[in-house]
């Protein structure tokens, strides 16, 4: 393993302290914990979004704190959901402004300690609602959509459940968007080559040779689809194209938002190469796209590796994604 670090102990203290020194005018850390929040708190009674999830996915979801986004995130050890406490901590703090939302990866430990936070907050009287998010089709078939892992498509809920939250709208209207978001969001991942936990220094999944790629990896090297030769950009467009409008139930005429999501160690080049196969596959299939992400958003450590996510959007969803935020990443 060659990572530039301090210590493996204190690897997620040193990014936290480095990446809000970055972006000191939209976020910071609060001193003596994992939660980075917005430097300037929206406005008293608001609904305040917060997410707890492990660290060593950068620069995934701190980068997504800050105006028309996240409120707070609560950030655990490498890989690791933030503690039952952790989040309730953060719970009890937004929720001097105003009431508050949870978003959950659909993840055991993610679901079990955002419940336990939820559940001790919502009994001191706290107004508080959890929403869960799933959409990895590699994960669950679709008569098990709640079985599901969540992975990158969780930027458009954040994206456009955040702009509705910043308008003012009550929990219930926030959680019910989220609800439509959820309902036409869908993921499929790849990976072209290993990568390794910066602490332990082992791979994180099995050997996978240089002429084949693996389908459906979850973001902590999780299978789900097996493996197949190394394909073109456009095969592979093709591919995902395929999968993603087949499970999502898309059909000609629809509008589409599409994130190009890089898992680490994807060149930019690469990323543009396959947005610009998946735009003609998806305009061939009658489908519209309307709004992109081509970057490097939700990463798995140095993995060479994509996830395409898409999104189905109607004209209230579409201005949402569309009004001004400020986060450390847009």
């Amino acid at each position: 393993m060659k990572k530039i670090i301090n210590s493996t102990e204190t690897l997620v203290e040193d990014t936290l302290r480095g990446y809000t020194m970055a972006h000191g005018d939209i976020i910071r850390l609060v001193p003596g914990t994992h939660m980075v929040e917005r430097v300037r708190p929206k406005e008293a009674g608001k609904v305040r979004m917060l997410m707890g999830n492990g660290a060593g996915h950068e620069p995934a979801v701190a980068c997504w704190v800050g105006l028309g986004m996240f409120d707070l995130n609560v950030v655990g050890e490498i890989f690791t959901c933030a503690s039952s406490a952790h989040i309730y901590e953060g719970i009890r703090r937004l929720s001097a402004g105003g009431p508050v939302l949870v978003a959950v990866q659909n993840h055991a430990g993610d679901v079990l300690n955002a419940d336990m936070a939820v559940a001790r907050a919502q009994a001191e009287g706290i107004d508080v609602q959890s929403v869960l998010f799933y959409d990895d089709i590699a994960s669950a078939p679709r008569d098990m959509i709640e079985e599901r892992r969540g992975i990158g498509g969780m930027l458009f809920y954040a994206k456009i459940v955040g702009a509705l939250a910043e308008r003012g709208a009550s929990l219930a209207e926030c959680a019910a968007m989220f609800e439509r978001v959820r309902e036409t969001t869908r993921t499929y991942a790849v990976a072209v080559t290993n990568c390794t936990h910066p602490i332990t220094g082992m791979a994180m999944f099995a050997g996978l040779p240089d002429d084949r790629i693996e389908l459906g990896m979850g973001v902590h090297g999780e299978g789900g689809g097996g493996q197949i030769p190394l394909p073109t950009a456009r095969e592979l467009a093709r591919l995902l194209c395929k999968t993603l409008t087949e499970d999502g139930g898309y059909s000609a005429g629809d509008r589409l938002l599409l994130m190009v999501n890089g898992a680490g160690g994807m060149t930019t080049m690469e990323l543009s190469i396959l947005y610009g196969e998946l735009a003609d596959a998806f305009a061939a299939r009658g489908l519209e796209i309307v709004g992109c992400k081509v970057g490097s958003y939700l990463t798995t450590q140095e993995l060479s590796g994509v996830s395409v996510s898409s999104c189905a959007v109607d004209g209230e969803m579409l201005a949402l994604w569309n009004e001004p935020c400020r986060v450390g990443q847009f």
